[in-house]
């Protein structure tokens, strides 16, 4: 009975020492992984670094670029819409008669020719009134002008010598009968102009966008009939086609002077070509956006023209730039730079930028040495040696 306290006393010393040692090995592995996490990267053994040997230079395929003129374009997004529209409709009152099938919605109508006809016959028949009319107005002035002959040579026998007065020549009544004659002219005149009007055309090609007249409709002034009845429909001019382009201000200041500038405008079906014509004088309060207006070629066809409304694709072509460099994109390094191999090493060179195009990089002509690097060259670096080779010609 008296060990039992020593077995107990041993056995918690043991238990303690075990615990201190697990301690211990936890701490040495924590500081062994500082330890090498903090170790420095493998170092490559070789020569301290320096201009290496030819043997060990890496090759760099190279271009040679030459010196051009080149004109950039600038690429918008435009709508198609009219500089002005005309309503269509009668100058005088009277039922329809006829109503070319042209004359609807997406129609085309041609200069002088009539798309609207107004029942003529009572405008004919005040034709016909007007023309009676004046052939007794003419008999009066006859009458008047016989008269006055026949008082002046009575006059003239009893009188010998004698001024005959303007009584007796009839001056008051022919001048009166005369003016009755012109009167009556003139109304036949306007008999003859209502006529004419009983058949609607326009002077110029037009496309039509709304038709809102039927035979046998009664139509014609807003102040004689009822104001729906006096619009027969809308029609455009083919002139009247203009592409409003929003465009930023420094665009519009790279382009001038823009008026005049050649410009393509494409459409999901087809390409037109035009120019700008004008430029706004104010810029939108939201977008801060100028717009510039093209019109469409003139020799192009009414019905190819796309219609108001329609989004566009604009290239307008800027000015031309001479002593410029046409890079391909191949060449771009970080930061808008390019590797040029001078002297046999690399050099890193910022050209300026002028713009790009489908067809390149355009930048300003530049010293290129032996030529400026394609692609990415995996370790390049400032004064690094190189060999230069000629890249493959562009399959483009």
């Amino acid at each position: 009975m008296a060990e039992e306290p020593n077995r107990s006393g041993n056995h918690a010393g043991g238990t303690e020492w075990r615990g201190y040692a697990q301690l211990a090995a936890i701490v040495f592995l924590i500081a062994a992984a500082l330890f090498f996490a903090r170790a420095p990267g493998r170092v490559e053994r070789g020569a301290a670094p320096g201009p290496a040997s030819e043997s060990a230079r890496p090759t760099v395929r190279v271009i040679h670029p030459a010196s051009t003129e080149q004109a950039l374009t600038v690429e918008l997004t435009g709508t198609v819409n009219l500089e002005e529209r005309v309503r269509v409709a009668s100058e005088v009152v009277g039922r329809i008669a006829w109503v070319s099938p042209d004359f609807s919605n997406g129609g085309s109508i041609r200069a002088d020719e009539p798309f609207i006809r107004i029942d003529p016959a009572e405008f004919e028949l005040q034709v016909e009134a007007a023309a009676m009319a004046v052939r007794e107005a003419e008999a009066r002035v006859w009458v008047e002008r016989a008269g006055a002959e026949e008082d002046i040579r009575a006059f003239e026998r009893e009188n010998p010598g004698a001024e005959p007065s303007e009584s007796v020549r009839r001056l008051p009544s022919i001048a009166e009968a005369e003016a009755r004659l012109m009167r009556a002219q003139a109304d036949l005149k306007l008999a003859e102009l209502h006529l004419e009007r009983t058949s609607i055309s326009l002077p110029y090609d037009g496309r039509v966008t709304a038709s809102d007249v039927e035979v046998g409709e009664l139509v014609g002034p807003a102040d004689r009939v009822d104001r729906p009845a006096s619009r027969l429909g809308i029609v455009y001019r083919t002139e009247a086609l203009q592409v409003a382009v929003p465009i930023e201000p420094r665009d519009l200041e790279y382009l001038d002077p823009v008026i005049g500038r050649a410009a393509r405008v494409v459409g999901e079906m087809a390409t037109w070509e035009a120019r700008v014509a004008r430029v706004s004088s104010v810029v939108a309060p939201r977008t801060r956006l100028a717009s510039v207006f093209l019109k469409f070629a003139e020799d192009a066809h009414p019905d190819s023209l796309p219609a108001p409304g329609t989004f566009v694709e604009v290239d307008i072509a800027g000015p031309v730039y001479e002593d410029v460099y046409v890079l391909p994109e191949s060449v771009l390094q970080e930061r808008d730079s390019v590797w040029v191999v001078r002297d046999g090493v690399l050099s890193a060179f910022a050209p300026e930028t002028v713009g790009r195009t489908a067809d390149g990089w355009v930048v300003r002509a530049f010293d290129a040495g032996e030529g400026v690097v394609v692609g990415v060259l995996p370790g390049a670096r400032e004064g690094l040696a190189v060999e230069a080779t000629d890249a493959a010609p562009s399959s483009n």
